[in-house]
């Protein structure tokens, strides 16, 4: 056991200190690093205008820049970070605690989807999470959504495990990237009150929201007004990727009209699928969660590419159900899937368009709408059918 806690530290640890030291990455985690400081050793508004500037004048050419444009009680799991005075030493204990939580995530996954499939166990699914396109951009910029999704896939885990102060409070603190978890928050919470001691999990759930809530009006009374006006912001200065945005670009004149309607479509879908499933199974519950975080990077709702990571967690469910579904040719269809999201962003950004400063925008659609199509093949198979592997 000694060996193994030696050998996963040096996997760990030696490739991030040779990154960090090597490459000019981690405007992210220098925003919530910055935040820490300011916010306790100075006391001064982590919101402000010259916390961004001293981060351009850190990264003038990172394309992931931003200020701090998070709930501030996001800023509590980087309180230990921000207390290290050398940064470039509290950004690597800062990556090595994403990737550790990212497998970690992985292991969660399994139970929180009820992964059935023998070809996609903890390990795999902690690879495939770990080494796919997205994360790794994820991973090189400190982006708090690992966390953030960690928490919420702990939460679902709990949930099926019949915790449910434990799922609660994961799903609470899971908002600290809300722009991520907020749609799949709320759809567990509207599906857990709809059963019989569902009631618990949406009851923590409120309760340590409103905590962190007052938590934040402690250290900030003003915090939820300026958070307000740092997202404005943030969608102003960053240009995140949307289907407006996608097609604005395309066609400057009605692109971004048709790609609001369009999203609106996407968001009525999603209403219309809570509504009707919200006194299903829990085959009905894994099956529109999927879907929601599918949809999440369809509604509208602003996102930079790296985080198109969290796809994988539908990929994974929709490739398990396939291989439940048809054992053969689910084998094949997993493969080509995983084929075309693992491979292709890789080879885009390799070989296609190398000098993309930031690709993974780019392919903001490619993915959603490929799950989107598998989730819909299966759906009827998922949800009125009865499934013996259960």
């Amino acid at each position: 056991m000694l060996l193994i806690i030696l050998a996963a530290a040096v996997v760990l640890i030696v490739p991030n200190i040779l990154f960090t030291l090597n490459t000019d990455y981690g405007s992210s985690f220098y925003s919530y690093w910055l935040t820490g400081r300011v916010l306790f050793a100075q006391g001064q508004n982590p919101y402000a205008d010259e916390l961004f500037q001293q981060v351009q004048q850190r990264y003038p050419n990172d394309p992931n820049l931003s200020g701090f444009s998070l709930p501030l009680y996001a800023i509590i799991p980087v309180l230990p970070f921000a207390f290290i005075n050398n940064f470039q030493v509290a950004l690597i204990l800062w990556r090595i605690l994403l990737e550790a939580t990212l497998v970690f995530a992985a292991f969660r996954l399994i139970r929180g989807f009820r992964i059935q499939n023998k070809l996609t166990p903890g390990t795999v699914c902690a690879v495939i999470l770990l080494i796919n396109y997205y994360a790794i951009a994820a991973l090189a910029d400190g982006d708090i959504s690992i966390l953030a999704i960690t928490f919420f896939m702990i939460g679902l885990a709990a949930m099926q495990e019949g915790e449910a102060e434990l799922s609660g409070i994961m799903f609470a603190f899971s908002t600290i990237k809300c722009s991520l978890t907020l749609l799949p928050v709320l759809w567990v919470c509207i599906w857990a009150l709809s059963h019989r001691g569902g009631g618990i999990i949406a009851a923590w759930t409120g309760m340590v929201l409103a905590l962190l809530f007052l938590i934040g009006m402690l250290l900030r009374t003003d915090w939820f007004m300026l958070f307000l006006r740092s997202m404005v912001y943030y969608i102003k200065y960053m240009n995140p990727t949307n289907i407006s945005k996608l097609l604005e670009n395309w066609q400057p004149e009605l692109g971004g009209r048709i790609g609001w309607a369009i999203s609106g479509v996407f968001i009525v879908v999603l209403i219309i699928e809570w509504i009707i499933n919200a006194q299903k199974d829990v085959n009905a519950l894994e099956w529109v969660l999927a879907l929601t975080l599918t949809f999440g990077f369809l509604v509208g709702i602003p996102n930079i590419g790296k985080h198109l990571f969290i796809l994988w967690i539908p990929a994974i469910y929709a490739m398990d159900k396939m291989q439940l579904r048809w054992e053969k040719r689910g084998i094949i269809y997993g493969i080509v899937l995983t084929a075309i999201l693992f491979i292709v962003p890789w080879v885009f950004q390799l070989f296609v368009f190398s000098d993309w400063k930031n690709p993974v925008n780019n392919l903001n659609l490619v993915g959603p709408l490929i799950l989107v199509f598998l989730l819909f093949w299966n759906r009827w198979w998922i949800i009125d059918t009865f499934i013996e592997q259960y």
